[in-house]
């Protein structure tokens, strides 16, 4: 009977992660064309960014850590210059849903997010939900303006 229990739950351990990854795939799938459609003239093509204008999305701690500063990135957007792998990159980043109207959507959000996170050499296993996404949504609502680096680097911790 115990074997039964472990078998089972192994089964459904396995069974939600293998659903978690189809999950992850199809939503950044759908990100794809998103991010063509609002991320793809400053970051690029190949999400490489341009020298001292527009950050990359490769190598970066902003994209590959703390996927709640990175959801709030792009809620808030980035004012000021920002500094990946010690270079400087001078052009900060409009309030994303003010310019591109489509990521007022939480799913939206989300695809593009999972779109990122999953290429450009970034490896995510975890998917952003829309859910997610509306939560720090919430979190932040009260916040008027966009985030400094600074505010970037001592990120609150989620309370």
């Amino acid at each position: 009977m115990m074997t039964r229990i472990v078998s089972l739950f192994t089964f459904a351990t396995l069974a939600a992660s293998a659903f978690a990854q189809d999950d992850l795939k199809a939503s950044a799938d759908r990100g794809k064309m998103m991010y063509l459609q609002t991320c793809m003239a400053c970051h690029q093509m190949t999400g490489a960014g341009v020298p001292a204008a527009f950050p990359p999305l490769t190598k970066s701690e902003y994209v590959s850590a703390d996927k709640r500063r990175l959801v709030a990135i792009v809620l808030k957007g980035i004012i000021g210059a920002i500094t990946i792998e010690g270079k400087v990159y001078a052009t900060g980043m409009p309030q994303p849903d003010l310019t591109f109207p489509q990521l007022k959507d939480d799913k939206n959000i989300a695809d593009v997010l999972n779109y990122v996170r999953t290429n450009f050499g970034n490896e995510a296993t975890d998917a952003i939900t829309p859910d997610f996404v509306a939560a720090v949504r919430k979190e932040f609502a009260d916040r008027k303006t966009q985030w400094t680096e600074p505010e970037l680097k001592a990120f609150p911790p989620a309370k």
